[in-house]
């Protein structure tokens, strides 16, 4: 994964100037304006990144909830698994849920 200052070399490098409108005209952002707008790009591409590693590859997260959610078998499913569990006398759905909640932890 890339650090923030890679982030902000990499995106200074694509957008050497930034413009604006101001009137109907096109004019440069002020160094101020331009760094601010790079810091805060980076920023969101470092997260966006972060955030992408994580819901691929698992570990912890704030929005864990969220990516369980995403990862649970459809209830439909799970109802399935759980019926076949009792038939069956085997653990298919607690183990399909174990390994979400493994995957995506708590903070």
């Amino acid at each position: 994964m890339a650090t923030l200052t890679q982030w902000k070399t990499q995106i200074k490098a694509e957008n050497p100037s930034l413009t604006k409108m101001v009137d109907g005209v096109k004019v440069d952002l002020t160094t101020t304006e331009y760094n601010k707008t790079i810091d805060e790009w980076a920023r969101a591409s470092r997260n966006q990144e972060i955030a992408t590693n994580i819901k691929e590859n698992g570990g912890k997260s704030p929005n864990y909830a969220e990516y369980r959610r995403e990862a649970y078998p459809s209830i439909g499913d799970q109802l399935d698994m759980q019926y076949h569990d009792s038939v069956n006398g085997t653990t298919t759905w607690a183990d399909a849920i174990a390994a979400v909640k493994a995957k995506y932890q708590k903070p």
